[in-house]
């Protein structure tokens, strides 16, 4: 298996193959950066195409957690679970161009 690309890699590879200098190539990235935080921020839509056709990244907010007693299931004893917020989270899911090139 061949070893995963480094960010700079993956920079040096875009402007070979495009032309564009590192440092054009590299700004695309922090721009597409901010968008992503700004699209998946409270206030955005929460739902980004971080590579178009490739991958889709979503919010979901998961509930709140009450504090309580449970049993676990493994030793089958009873045990205190302490109060969870609500928190958002961030999910990624492979769209079908990528789906194709990997499977």
């Amino acid at each position: 298996m061949a070893n995963k690309m480094t960010k700079g890699q993956i920079v040096t590879h875009i402007a070979e193959k495009t032309g564009l200098s590192r440092k054009l190539v590299a700004s695309v990235f922090d721009v597409l950066g901010v968008l992503a935080a700004k699209e998946l921020g409270k206030k955005g839509p929460g739902e980004f195409a971080i590579l178009p056709g490739m991958v889709k990244a979503k919010i979901r907010t998961k509930a709140a957690v009450k504090a309580g007693k449970w049993m676990n299931p493994f030793t089958k004893q009873e045990e205190i679970r302490k109060a969870k917020p609500a928190k958002r989270v961030v999910r990624l899911a492979a769209l079908k161009a990528l789906k194709e090139v990997v499977g």
